[in-house]
């Protein structure tokens, strides 16, 4: 988005405006919804853009429309969540106060801006302290950091993400699938050995 360019507050579609309230707390009904199994994908749509209009209408097209306006275009490397709404509330809340004096209760934000403050909290939060103990890589083991590497385990350990169900039958079947990709490659490097 361009600094000189107003927040959104809605979506053009064909010439036709749908006006939109893209509040932070209704964007992250509206992703909660979008993650359901329990229901079809037009009902999922349907009841995700009631979060955000109270007469949802071209539900499909404008849901697509929603998503490219709100959300980043993902890597297609494999990236590692780092943070969860849900599990780290309490860390958000107080960095958004700490950090801009915004009360995430209270104020309203639209979504936009919540994303680029959340990605911009500076050091000195607990939040930013967390997120720095999760990304930080493991060093590899020598004689002089088995103090550093203990106290790291411990830390990480304390702030790990707890997974989902969902979350962690797909690291299961990653880990399986990487598993047997390595016996696959040890059984051809062996093949080669023999001939």
């Amino acid at each position: 988005m361009k600094l000189q360019e107003a927040l959104p507050e809605g979506v053009e579609i064909n010439g036709r405006f749908y006006r939109l309230d893209f509040d932070f707390r209704n964007v992250l009904r509206m992703m909660e919804i979008m993650q359901r199994d329990d229901l079809i994908p037009e009902a999922r749509e349907h009841k995700a853009l009631k979060c955000l209009t109270k007469h949802p209408r071209n539900v499909h097209r404008v849901m697509l429309a929603v998503r490219a306006l709100l959300f980043e275009e993902k890597p297609t490397g494999d990236e590692k969540k780092v943070t969860s709404f849900e599990q780290d509330a309490g860390l958000i809340r107080s960095a958004f106060r700490q950090c801009y004096g915004i009360d995430l209760f209270r104020d309203r934000l639209h979504w936009l801006e919540f994303r680029e403050l959340l990605q911009n909290i500076p050091d000195g939060s607990r939040y930013s302290e967390v997120l720095g103990i999760r990304t930080r890589p493991m060093p590899k083991a020598t004689k002089y950091n088995a103090e550093e590497r203990q106290w790291l385990m411990k830390a990480k350990a304390q702030v790990a993400l707890h997974l989902s169900d969902e979350e962690q039958a797909k690291k299961y079947d990653k880990d399986v699938a990487n598993v047997f990709a390595g016996l696959m490659h040890m059984i051809e490097a062996g093949d080669g050995q023999d001939g």
